[in-house]
């Protein structure tokens, strides 16, 4: 058998025994202390009690429970634990995601906690905020702990509702119970912070190529029917809106932070000089400073890392926000330092744009159908304030807005003759106020088109609904819909550059990586490299994996992000 090594051992009478070497005990050992090393692999003939509820027989040592009276110590246990009770062991985190004081996270990172032991749902609420001059600010998303996942010793907080902003350095909050072991022992809580760098990312193109807005150095052929790569390996995540049919394509690279653009320049929008356009990208000034960017109707507009909104383009409806209606082939700043990277929207000659404090501004053209969202039909050359104070994301059709709050409400406004704001009609020709679509839980993708609409929730579920004469809808029939209906399918993307919606044509991304398209293709802008091209009214998977983020570039056109690795 294995050696007993013991401190004391008294025999009869209190002399001390001789015992040699690898001797045979067949009998009951008792002490009132026990000291030393336990190894499990201590057999005994019999059932012998070494007292205080210890007991070795020929499976192993069993702590059976803590006695009254006595004290067991042990340098060393072996085996699985399975016979232990009684035993206090505090939760302690073993690695965080991202570290605690990372400069590298990614912006669509997943945040977490591997603790060193099972840990379960207790009560409370966490949440993600923006740090400012040392100290955090502004919440930016937060979580109950039914929004969380709790799998054995890892913990997950829910997806973003967005990208997180370039740059920019965040703070979890854990509070105190939000987190709790098997015995509802509650975790004292944490908070640590990270700063995010975008990846670098390929960039590809595809469909009609008016004005060589698909980056390749030619305006023939026409279009592209498949995903066809834009020069360079170091494009950053798409932050802006969608485009528009003269719209030009903007990227920010993620070394340096400059700001590129290519495609119509008829109105300066993309160049100091107005010309007809560009066919591969060219640097928009030497500013290295760039986060967002957004590209529309004849006018593309950027946010710095200092909170400045910049914009350059046509400007007949006061689209440009300076509260002129004389074009700029120049940048000219907006009022104020507090406009946020999450959401920059660019209509059809109307802009707008969310500010860090959850207020959202639009300006331009609101003739006819109210765009702009403040109770008026009238164009207004300087930004206004659209009613609210907690918009989290926002997106533009073509005479339409989407937008959600950090409530999981989805709100539209602006033209709905084909019952794209989902109102379950269209008696009411147009909405000049927003109002509330039907449904909770909406997450930041979302997407206008024409006249169609998306949106996934934060189940992953994606629903359509609006005029559907392409299959643009996803439903698998050609019938237009005035409330949501859903698409297959429940692993949706729901970050805000996972779905965009063309003229008569949709992309969306999968949380796989893989990418799929419906509706017309008459431009190829569905990808699907077709020599004749096809409509498709359900969802058609383009070739590839690994597919980051979608944007919409043109009414017939789209550009996608697709991981860097090699």
């Amino acid at each position: 058998m294995s050696t007993i090594n013991v401190t004391n051992l008294s025999g009869r009478g209190g002399a001390t025994p001789n015992l040699p070497d690898g001797a045979n005990i067949t009998g009951v050992a008792t002490a009132t202390t026990f000291s030393g090393t336990l190894d499990g692999s201590l057999k005994t003939t019999g059932t012998p009690t070494l007292g205080l509820g210890v007991t070795i027989n020929s499976s192993g040592i069993h702590v059976s429970g803590v006695a009254t009276v006595g004290v067991l110590t042990g340098g060393t246990y072996y085996g699985d634990g399975s016979g232990l009770t009684g035993v206090g062991e505090t939760i302690a985190p073993w690695s965080y995601n991202p570290d605690i004081n990372d400069t590298l996270a990614s912006v669509n990172t997943g945040i977490g906690v591997t603790f060193n032991k099972k840990v379960e749902a207790g009560s409370g609420t966490a949440t993600l905020k923006i740090v400012n001059a040392g100290a955090a600010g502004t919440t930016i998303q937060s979580w109950g702990v039914s929004s969380c996942t709790f799998a054995i010793q890892d913990f997950t907080l829910g997806s973003l509702v967005s990208d997180l902003t370039i740059n920019q350095t965040y703070q979890v909050d854990i509070p105190s119970g939000f987190i709790v072991d098997s015995n509802e022992t509650s975790y004292v809580g944490t908070a640590w912070t990270f700063t995010t760098q975008d990846a670098a990312y390929k960039l590809y193109a595809w469909g009609k190529n008016d004005f060589g807005i698909l980056g390749q150095n030619n305006l023939h052929p026409a279009s592209y029917s498949s995903p066809i790569q834009i020069p360079g390996n170091n494009w950053g995540t798409f932050t802006g809106s969608d485009g528009s049919t003269h719209g030009a394509n903007i990227a920010i690279t993620k070394s340096d932070g400059t700001l590129w653009g290519w495609g119509d320049n008829s109105q300066g929008q993309n160049a100091l000089a107005r010309s007809p356009g560009y066919s591969s990208p060219v640097q928009l000034g030497s500013n290295t400073n760039w986060s967002a960017y957004s590209s529309s109707y004849y006018t593309t507009m950027a946010v710095n890392t200092s909170g400045e909104l910049w914009i350059r383009g046509y400007n007949a409806y006061g689209s440009l926000g300076d509260n002129t209606v004389i074009g700029r082939s120049s940048p000219v700043q907006l009022p104020g330092t507090t406009w946020s990277s999450s959401s920059l929207i660019g209509g059809q000659n109307f802009n707008g744009a969310i500010k860090t404090n959850g207020t959202l501004w639009m300006w331009g053209r609101n003739s006819g159908y109210g765009s702009l969202g403040d109770n008026t039909n009238i164009s207004k050359s300087s930004p206004v304030q659209v009613p609210g104070t907690t918009w989290r994301n926002a997106a533009a059709g073509k005479e339409m807005m989407l937008a959600t709050k950090t409530d999981g409400t989805l709100w539209g406004w602006g033209a709905n003759g084909n019952g794209q704001l989902a109102q379950n009609s269209t008696a009411a020709n147009s909405y000049s106020s927003p109002v509330q679509i039907p449904g909770t839980n909406w997450s930041s993708a979302i997407a206008g088109g024409r006249m169609t609409a998306h949106a996934v929730k934060t189940d992953g579920t994606l629903w359509a609904w609006g005029t559907n004469g392409g299959g643009q809808l996803g439903h698998n029939n050609k019938v237009s819909y005035s409330s949501p209906v859903q698409i297959p399918g429940t692993t949706w993307g729901t970050t805000k550059s996972t779905i965009k919606s063309g003229a008569y044509s949709t992309l969306a991304r999968k949380t796989d990586g893989t990418l799929w398209s419906w509706g017309y293709n008459t431009g190829g802008q569905l990808g699907l490299n077709q020599a004749t091209p096809a409509k498709y009214s359900s969802p058609v998977q383009i070739p590839g994996t690994d597919w980051i983020a979608v944007q919409k570039i043109a009414y017939e056109s789209f550009g996608v992000q697709k991981d860097n690795t090699p």
